[in-house]
């Protein structure tokens, strides 16, 4: 069975997920849950396609920039933070990171929870960049 983040885990771990991927096949499927943890499939994708997308990122950045930075990027260590706005699919990238340096402008302590969504809202998002930059264009 193959998945992304495959290559990032060892033969027993590959064996275990592949077993459970057999078992939960639906992305809302509890894999593990303890009290009020719980583990869904959509979380161990999620998980798996992050890491994934993140080295494959870094090792193209690398071959493509060499030399452009004074160390080996790859070597860098990645952070993955929880609970903020995931863009999902792969042309929104440009108004999540304006909307994510808009948060990082303003200074202010950020409720990520509360803006989890941001998704739904790219074509509003777009509206007001759009209108902000006709504002701010020079006639």
């Amino acid at each position: 069975m193959e998945y992304p983040g495959k290559v990032f885990l060892t033969s027993e771990q590959q064996a275990f997920m592949d077993d459970c991927f057999k078992k939960f096949n639906k992305k809302d499927d509890i894999i593990f849950q303890s009290g009020n943890i719980e583990i869904n499939r959509g979380d161990i994708d999620d998980i798996l396609t992050n890491q994934y997308l993140a080295d494959n990122h870094i090792k193209q950045i690398h071959e493509d920039k060499a030399g452009a930075f004074p160390n080996d990027i790859t070597t860098w260590k990645l952070q993955t933070l929880r609970g903020v706005p995931i863009q999902s699919n792969d042309y929104d990238c440009g108004i999540f990171v304006c909307k994510y340096m808009e948060r990082v402008v303003l200074r202010q302590k950020t409720g990520w929870a509360s803006l989890k969504d941001w998704q739904k809202y790219m074509p509003k998002f777009r509206a007001e960049l759009g209108y902000a930059l006709c504002l701010t264009t020079k006639m």
